[in-house]
Parts: structure tokens; sequence; C-alpha cells
């Protein structure tokens, strides 16, 4: 009897520790398959880190080749700056020495434009009065130019030029006009000849009479008979209505100096 109540005590314990064997053995297994998840958990979580930087650093180094894109664009812009800006420099230089030229000239040239225009002045009052007004105004406007301060000096002295320029072809033109003289204080209509500057003559309506300007003396004086009718026709060739021949008008010379 009391050997069997002994082998069933055996039993159990074996089966007790069988039992606690297997429960332990479990508990270890789920243990380490809850390791393993947590495991699996983080390296999902590093890789998704890793990729989120490898991301990042591949914009980072998009970033830094456009970055120093932009610094090459850039030193390649203040080089073409700093030329540019020199060659700026220069021209300010060459400017400002430009201008002292111009202003050294302009002292010289003023007084010399000056005397230009008081010697035309001076031609024009000595000169066979014909076209007269029209010529002592061009003097006078110059005169006006040179004290306007609105007007450049190339433009003044390209002016003065113009005006000599049209006292020169006087000196080449035969021309014929109409107008009034007085005479023994009255009002007489004539009709006048210009050849160059050698005579300056005027007719009579009727071409009955007429005179010549004598520089010598300053005045008209009688014009002698023989050049009535040479007169006229020269005249009328001037005004085109007559052919171009020979004609013959008197002369004024000018006395030698003793």
């Amino acid at each position: 009897m009391k050997k069997q109540v002994l082998f069933k005590k055996t039993a159990v314990a074996i089966l007790a520790s069988a039992v606690m064997g297997s429960t332990m053995a479990a508990g270890e297994f789920s243990s380490s398959m809850t390791t393993e998840k947590r495991i699996d958990k983080k390296a999902a979580s590093t890789q998704v880190t890793v990729d989120r930087l490898a991301e990042q650093t591949t914009d980072l180094a998009l970033e830094y080749r456009n970055t120093l894109q932009q610094v090459d664009s850039l030193r390649i812009y203040n080089t073409q700056l700093e030329r540019q800006i020199a060659s700026q420099e220069k021209q300010i230089t060459e400017s400002s020495q430009e201008m002292e030229t111009i202003d050294e000239t302009e002292k010289g040239v003023l007084p010399l434009m000056d005397e230009m225009i008081k010697t035309l002045d001076e031609f024009v009052q000595l000169d066979i009065p014909f076209n007269i007004q029209q010529r002592q105004d061009r003097v006078q406007n110059l005169y006006a130019l040179m004290d306007d301060a609105n007007v450049t000096v190339s433009e003044k002295y390209r002016k003065i030029l113009e005006a000599y320029q049209i006292e020169m072809q006087y000196g080449n033109a035969v021309s014929a006009s109409s107008g009034n003289i007085q005479k023994d204080g009255e009002d007489l209509s004539v009709d006048f000849l210009r050849v160059g500057r050698l005579s300056y003559v005027y007719l009579s309506v009727d071409g009955k009479s007429g005179a010549y300007w004598d520089k010598t003396s300053g005045q008209w004086v009688d014009l002698p008979e023989e050049y009535l009718d040479s007169v006229n026709e020269a005249i009328n060739m001037a005004k085109g209505v007559a052919t171009q021949e020979l004609f013959k008008v008197p002369v004024p010379v000018t006395e030698a100096a003793q």
C-alpha cells in the first residue's frame, strides 16, 4: 500500500516537473518572438530613417551643385561688370580731358569769332551797297548769336562761316532787281544790275538815265550815255528775258596810292 502511494507521488512530481519545464520553454519562446518583432520594427524604423537621410543628402548635393553654378555665374557676371566699369571710367577720364581741351579751345576760338564778325561788318559797310539791309541784318544776327548761351560754339562758328560763304557767292554772280532810289529829293523807280563786285549800276525804268556806284567816293555817279543801251540789255539778260551776250558796263578803278 505504501509502495503504491509512493509511486503516485513520484509520478505526480515527474508530471509537475514536465509541465513546469514545458511552461518555462513556452515562456522563453514567446519572449524570443517578442524580441524579434521589436528588432524588426526598429530595423524598419532605422531603414526609414536611413532612406530619409539619403534623400536629404541627395537634395543637399543637388542644392550644393546649384549653388556652385550660381557662384560661377555670379563670378562671370562680376568680371563683366568690372570690365564695363573700367571701360566707363576710361571714357569718363577721356571725356574730362576732352572737356578741358574744349575749354581751352573755346578760349581761343571765341575771340577769333568775334573778330571775324567785326571784319565782316566792316566789309559790308565798305562794300557796294547791294542788298544792304539784308546783309546788315545778317551781321547783327551774328552779334546776337554770340551772346546766346543756348547756342553751341560749333553752331556759332558754322553760322559765321555761312555768312562768309554768302558774301563770297555775291562776287561770282550777275543779278538784276527792281527797287527805288532817292535822287534830287525824289523817289525814283529803277532797275539795279550787279556784276559780281566789279560793277553796280542802276537804270531808270524808261532807260533814259542811270548811275554807277563809285567805291572811292562812296556815292552814285551819273552813267555815261554810251552805257545806257548795254546796261539795259544786261539787265534783260540777268532777268532771263534776253539771250546771253557780251555787254559793257562801267568798272570803277581805285586810284593807286601816291
